[in-house]
């Protein structure tokens, strides 16, 4: 999924990019994500690192994950709290022995939800870290920049 966008702000290694879904875009609904569920006609600001690309206010650029990144980020993001989940569940007999109980099926979702809680602290708590930077959009193009709109501009 890659969303074309407008360069609103510069900072060390990082941009705000106002971007649009295209409109043929249909598919995957991940920009739904991305825009925090609004419609796609909207446009919102998001954060992307700007790598070895030099942008200034006004260009439009191109922003995507490298290849594989969106994969590993979906991992994280919806396999963690499934295995955390089962694990969760799994621990059950062993946890109802500790306090004295016996295992129930109660017992079992209330372990398993725990598991699952546990494991979104750990996705929140990695997604505040540096690696996780890695797995951020990135600018992989700039289409126009702010010059060359002036040069054609002005040579008209």
């Amino acid at each position: 999924m890659s969303l074309q966008g407008k360069v609103k702000a510069v900072e060390e290694g990082f941009a705000t990019i106002e971007v649009e879904p295209r409109p043929e875009c249909q598919g995957c609904h991940a920009c739904t994500g991305l825009l925090d569920g609004e419609k796609r006609s909207t446009k919102k600001e998001i954060r992307v690192k700007t790598e070895n690309f030099a942008v200034s206010i006004g260009d439009e650029v191109l922003v995507d994950l490298h290849p594989g990144e969106g994969t590993v980020a979906a991992l994280l993001i919806f396999g963690l709290p499934i295995a955390g989940f089962i694990v969760g569940m799994a621990l059950t007999p062993w946890l109802c022995q500790l306090i004295g109980s016996e295992t129930t099926d109660l017992w079992r979702l209330i372990s398993g939800s725990a598991g699952m809680a546990l494991a979104f602290a750990l996705v929140a708590i990695a997604a505040r870290t540096r690696q996780a930077e890695k797995l951020s959009l990135k600018i992989v193009e700039v289409i126009k920049t702010e010059s060359q709109d002036s040069k054609e501009k002005s040579a008209e």
